[in-house]
């Protein structure tokens, strides 16, 4: 957490305000800045370009002359990236006034090339396990997460997804593998596994072609009411403008152990698998066989 469906929301809030203007200030205040990459400080003074996702990644692209720059921002557990606009901070000891006591970046931006800064963006993170990759190019192309990640889910096929699905791994395991597809985590692996039916210790490599094409379509409604919902908060998700998410309040089974299923209406039970917590509905979710 956050998971795609949030990075994607906090993408698309933090697009508007910072798209078109120049990064005039970056200070690092408490570390978060990857070893490999650059300090935050060499991007001053380079355009915003973009604003994407890329798995669980916000990925703001800058460009100063001919040359591309990137901001990779990996909010992991409690990461987030808030904006205020209408601010006028005039030098960088201002712009670092604005930070909170859990602020371990921050960002200024301008619309044109001189201070004062008019839009501020905080990376805040309580727990600390957020970083942050700057740099070019060949920075991003060599830091091992980007380079390994797999397919985006929203933008693969059914023949892509099944060809991922492989393997004597459970499936929930393979879901959770950033390198065999990005961007899921705990809640929406739960969940996808629920609406199709499957139980998360099934091995990967025992699902039929109905069964994996079930899994897919299931993954991708989920994610995408989940992104049309803003996303999940639970404990310390806001998007870009500070505010929550609201798929929690279609939640299935994920964190709703001893409730009943939706489906059927027995108790849901919470398990472990691949050493992270799971809830299923054991008559929804039918247990794998064991090959005797």
């Amino acid at each position: 957490m956050p998971e795609l469906p949030e990075v994607e929301t906090v993408v698309r809030t933090l697009r508007p305000h910072v798209q078109g203007r120049t990064l005039l200030c970056a200070r690092e205040l408490k570390p978060c800045v990857l070893k490999g990459g650059r300090p935050l400080a060499s991007l001053e003074g380079a355009a915003v370009s973009g604003v994407r996702r890329r798995g669980k990644l916000a990925l703001v692209e800058l460009a100063r002359g001919e040359e591309r720059l990137f901001l990779a921002v990996h909010l992991r557990m409690t990461g987030s990236l808030l904006a205020r606009k209408g601010l006028a901070a005039a030098t960088p000891k201002a712009l670092e006034a604005l930070a909170g006591s859990r602020t371990r970046a921050v960002f200024g931006f301008a619309s044109g090339n001189s201070w004062p800064c008019t839009t501020v963006v905080r990376f805040d993170d309580v727990r600390t396990f957020g970083h942050i990759l700057a740099g070019g190019e060949r920075e991003l192309a060599a830091w091992p997460f980007w380079r390994t990640l797999g397919p985006e889910p929203l933008e693969m096929d059914a023949e892509a997804f099944r060809a991922a699905v492989r393997g004597r791994r459970r499936i929930k395991a393979l879901l959770l593998d950033q390198k065999a597809i990005a961007g899921i985590g705990n809640i929406y692996a739960d969940e996808s596994l629920f609406a199709a039916g499957i139980h998360p210790e099934t091995p990967a490599d025992s699902l039929c072609v109905e069964a994996k094409d079930r899994l897919f379509r299931s993954l991708r409604q989920v994610l995408e009411r989940a992104v049309a919902e803003c996303g999940s908060s639970i404990s310390d998700y806001r998007d870009a403008d500070g505010n929550p998410g609201a798929f929690q309040n279609s939640f299935a089974v994920y964190g709703r152990a001893g409730k009943a299923c939706l489906a059927c209406g027995r108790s849901l039970v919470r398990i472990r698998v691949a050493g992270r917590s799971s809830v299923i509905c054991p008559h929804c979710q039918r247990k794998p066989r064991t090959r005797r």
